[in-house]
């Protein structure tokens, strides 16, 4: 074991945005981004000091790695050892049309959404944003480790108008992808404009506990800042975490896994921002708690393994090429909701009374409590069977906890979504006895 280590995180990305405002294009910005990570660790009084400096320009390599180096002089934490060379996976990471012609692909796409848009009668494009990313990810390290890969996003950001007048009301939808197929307009845009028209229809929920069809979106913000903390090795060292192996904690219908390698997931990669090797970590098996998640200070300092975790840039503090200028800390890569059975129309049929919840405000759950509590922007509500009015306003809330205890239904298709997290693969899932607030 040597009396230091050091590693350097190198991020390279090439932005191509278009504004939309109405039925034009306000801005075309391309942003070549780069930058540095350095994290050393050293020994000293049998312990360890971490620090860590980024910087996003060649110049300012050297003073960058030196304020890393005083930073670890002044820290105490357990000293561990940097991953070495290991034999990665293959992942799907890089969508072919976004990797060969970016600027292309953003325009494509925008026109395309500006078409579909544009046949609409009551709904009308106030300020839109399509951005797309090609990365080049880079880690080195003292310990002989070199490794890269490459990887392309889609970033899409929508502010509709409904309808006109005093009754007027906006649907602000956003979403990341690796690919462009993963969110076509002629799938994502037209989903959204269905959702946008239910609005024009609306009212108020009740105050009640009601049976509540989560979309992917809203059970990835209650879910990967809530599970991901109790299936973290971090909890566990904070004794802290409500799961242990072997404990049921849900119903047999649930099933969860940290999915590193899932094709085009959020957060797939052939490695961790570490450059350990992304893996499959079973986190939940039909209902009962089967692991936690580590990172290598972690899997060194509690006697485990690491498990592919060390994660930079937890949700959206930073944007998909602006991971170097966060450490790595233990964190899920692809939370997975294994999908049911049944399709999304048996979900809804099987309610006599309730609401499908598409989008809410920020949901940012307590990761400790699971508690959470947050504004209803778009939803229907369902009346033996069948969907009806949209209802916008009053509030959902609840623990992510007691939430898994009800869950009675997941719909047989995931996708790879975002909202105010990020990196999970959801289905559509149902919930008895969810708390709705509302003036009625």
């Amino acid at each position: 074991m040597t009396d230091a280590e050091w590693e350097v995180y190198i991020q390279r990305s090439l932005r191509n945005e278009l504004q939309l405002r109405r039925g034009g294009t306000e801005a075309a910005i391309q942003l070549e981004n780069s930058g540095y990570g350095i994290r050393i660790i050293t020994k000293h009084s049998g312990r360890g000091g971490i620090g860590f400096a980024s910087c996003n320009s060649d110049a300012e390599f050297e003073t960058t790695a030196k304020r890393a180096l005083e930073l670890a002089k002044q820290t105490r934490s357990s000293f561990f050892e940097l991953p070495t060379k290991k034999k990665l996976s293959s992942v799907k990471t890089v969508d072919s049309k976004i990797a060969r012609d970016p600027e292309g692909a953003t325009r494509d796409y925008a026109e395309e959404t500006q078409s579909l848009i544009a046949e609409e009668k009551h709904i009308s494009l106030t300020y839109g944003k399509v951005r797309t990313y090609v990365t080049n990810t880079q880690i080195i390290n003292s310990r002989g480790l070199s490794c890269e890969s490459k990887g392309t996003f889609v970033y899409l950001e929508m502010t509709f108008k409904v309808g006109s007048g005093p009754g007027a009301t906006e649907f602000w939808p956003t979403r990341y992808a690796r690919q462009i197929n993963q969110v076509a307009p002629n799938k994502t845009i037209k989903e959204w404009l269905d959702i946008a028209r239910t609005c024009l229809k609306r009212h108020a929920p009740r105050t009640e506990e009601t049976t509540v069809i989560f979309s992917p979106p809203v059970a990835c913000d209650v879910f990967v800042p809530t599970l991901g903390f109790h299936a973290s090795c971090d909890a566990v060292e904070q004794k802290l975490s409500k799961f242990s192996a072997g404990a049921p904690v849900a119903p047999e219908l649930l099933t969860v896994t940290d999915d590193g390698l899932y094709p085009y997931g959020l957060q797939s990669n052939p490695f961790d921002d570490e450059g350990y090797p992304q893996q499959r970590t079973s986190i939940i098996e039909k209902g009962v708690f089967e692991s936690h998640t580590y990172d290598q200070l972690h899997a060194q300092t509690m006697n485990s393994r690491p498990t592919g975790n060390g994660m930079r840039g937890k949700g959206f503090g930073f944007d998909v090429d602006e991971r170097f200028q966060a450490p790595p800390s233990d964190g899920t890569t692809n939370l997975a909701i294994k999908p049911g059975e049944d399709s999304l129309d048996t979900l809804i049929r099987g309610v006599k009374k309730g609401i499908v919840i598409h989008h809410c405000a920020w949901i940012t759950p307590n990761p400790l409590t699971t508690r959470f509590g947050s504004e209803i922007r778009n939803a229907q509500e369902i009346v033996n069977g069948e969907l009806g009015e949209g209802i916008v306003g009053g509030t959902l809330s609840g623990s992510a906890l007691d939430l898994i205890q009800n869950l009675t239904g997941l719909s047989d298709k995931a996708e790879v979504v975002s909202a105010s997290a990020f990196g999970c693969v959801a289905p559509y899932m149902r919930f008895d006895r969810v708390q709705i607030s509302g003036p009625r």
